[in-house]
């Protein structure tokens, strides 16, 4: 069996984005004091990576000829969003009140249900990040 580890995408500056990020990491439970911060001269790439036990994100730069494109999650290849569980409803409540606080674009005004559009009892909140990444924080019963 594989269990997927780490996912990384490309934002227009790691290093303006990066006081977002380590707010909304430290927000999503990960401790941020254990990122790691770099660059790969391989790659001609800086890179933030939010370690965890379980699953790593990171932000790494563009290359040059790409420095001023924006981010369309539709656009083949692209991220449409990314999405991470909670334990309860209540939970998203009370990360929604702190993510508000963020430079976040709130995606249908608030967390809510999505019983017609995805299943019955899913509650979900979805937001676009300051570069445009979509993100989903949802809580489904097992």
């Amino acid at each position: 069996m594989f269990t997927f580890h780490h996912l990384q995408v490309t934002v227009p500056d790691v290093y303006q984005v990066e006081d977002f990020y380590d707010e909304l990491f430290c927000l999503l439970g990960f401790d941020v004091s254990k990122k790691f911060k770099g660059y790969l001269p391989h790659a001609e790439m800086d890179v933030i990576e939010y370690l965890s036990p379980t699953f790593d994100f990171g932000i790494c730069s563009p290359k040059k000829v790409f420095a001023h494109d924006t981010v369309d999650s539709r656009k083949p290849g692209a991220l449409q969003h990314l999405a991470f569980k909670a334990d309860s409803r209540e939970a998203i409540d009370q990360i929604f009140l702190q993510i508000k606080q963020l430079d976040v674009n709130i995606l249908h005004n608030e967390p809510r249900e999505y019983k017609e559009k995805i299943a019955p009892n899913y509650y979900a909140l979805f937001f676009e990040t300051p570069d445009k990444l979509r993100f989903e924080i949802f809580h489904y019963p097992d």
